[in-house]
């Protein structure tokens, strides 16, 4: 009889709340879920979705979780004589961020990625600011890179959009040194990516069904996707990154937490779900990549950078790998500015050598 009453009042709300309510309470299939997600991104221009999230915060130059997917790839072209200058650009990205942080409250602007015209433009006056100088570091690495003679690292793109970050690639001299390919739901955004950079590959293409050869790819990107998917979709999308790597995945997450399970929250046809880090790392874990590098970006910039306004309290940022050889290179990681007390809450360095034992830094 519950279970009868149950099944009614689910009937009345859905035909009360009609189409929304039930995309936002019933189980979507992959199919489904894709065909909703490439809906919402034919509702925008493909000028809005060209300027979409490359401004304020999200401007690849200086967000830091850009940044780091850079460092990657560029802690495997130059080894560890890069450290340094890596270690540079994060202080100097911070001293910007600041500068944004304070002319939009000086100009009353709040910061974030809109797709409104009149929101995104004050946005872009904020970003005014520091006009003169996002491109110092990029400028810095392409006459480093612009000398270096060496094999190309074949990368992959997971929801590249408009060639969001490959810009601060190409900017930085990593787009000679990438054998690369940009896989986007949107028609519109490929068309974009391929108008701005003609030099890479790009295709219209879903990250649930990718028909390309296991390990096929050094290395697998994917950045802020995996909250707006279901956590079928987000495990198995994850499952196909791993497949496709040869070495490794560089992951960086928008909204992620130290929880013990994932917490789901649907938006309309859409997710916005909170991630769980302890799952993450055990599904990378159980595929084989025991090397493992987590950041939570606001916790790091505050305790081992002295920088207190993270624009993203929830950001984390995972690079994973079945041998460390990027890892290893990198600078960054999370500890106390005294060398001391290391615990679970501030994240880990794990490194896996390949007689599979671990050692957890």
């Amino acid at each position: 009889m519950a279970l009868l009453q149950h099944a009614k009042r689910t009937a009345m709300r859905a035909a009360a709340g009609g189409v929304l309510w039930t995309l936002r309470h019933l189980p979507l299939g992959f199919r489904a879920e894709r065909t909703l997600l490439r809906r919402s991104w034919q509702s925008g221009s493909a000028d809005m979705l060209d300027a979409y999230l490359v401004s304020g915060y999200q401007n690849p130059r200086v967000n830091v979780q850009s940044i780091l997917v850079r460092h990657a790839l560029l802690a495997r072209l130059l080894g560890p004589a890069a450290a340094a200058a890596m270690e540079e650009e994060i202080d100097w990205a911070i001293e910007l961020n600041e500068v944004l942080r304070r002319r939009a409250a000086e100009l009353g602007v709040k910061m974030a990625a809109y797709r409104d015209p009149v929101k995104h433009a004050a946005v872009r006056r904020v970003d005014a600011a520091i006009a003169e100088r996002d491109h110092e570091f990029t400028d810095r690495w392409r006459q480093r890179l612009d000398r270096l003679e060496t094999d190309p690292i074949s990368v992959i793109e997971f929801a590249c959009g408009s060639a969001n970050d490959y810009r601060a690639f190409a900017a930085a001299g990593l787009g000679p040194h990438l054998d690369y390919l940009g896989i986007d739901l949107s028609e519109k955004n490929i068309a974009n990516a391929r108008r701005r950079h003609p030099e890479a590959r790009w295709e219209v293409g879903d990250i649930l069904d990718l028909s390309h050869d296991d390990r096929a790819f050094d290395y697998v990107v994917a950045s802020d996707i995996f909250e707006h998917l279901s956590i079928e979709a987000m495990e198995h999308a994850l499952a196909e990154a791993m497949r496709l790597a040869q070495d490794g995945v560089i992951l960086t997450f928008f909204n992620m937490a130290d929880a013990p399970d994932h917490e789901v929250r649907r938006v309309r046809a859409y997710h916005w779900n909170t991630l769980s880090r302890e799952r993450i790392e055990a599904q990378l874990e159980a595929a084989g990549f025991g090397a493992r590098l987590t950041l939570p970006i606001a916790r790091w910039l505050r305790t081992v950078h002295g920088y207190g306004h993270s624009y993203n309290q929830h950001a984390w940022t995972i690079i994973a790998e079945r041998v460390p050889r990027i890892i290893d290179v990198l600078p960054h990681r999370l500890e106390h500015p005294h060398g001391s007390d290391r615990g679970r809450d501030r994240g880990t360095y794990v490194r896996s050598d390949e007689r599979g034992e671990t050692d957890e830094h």
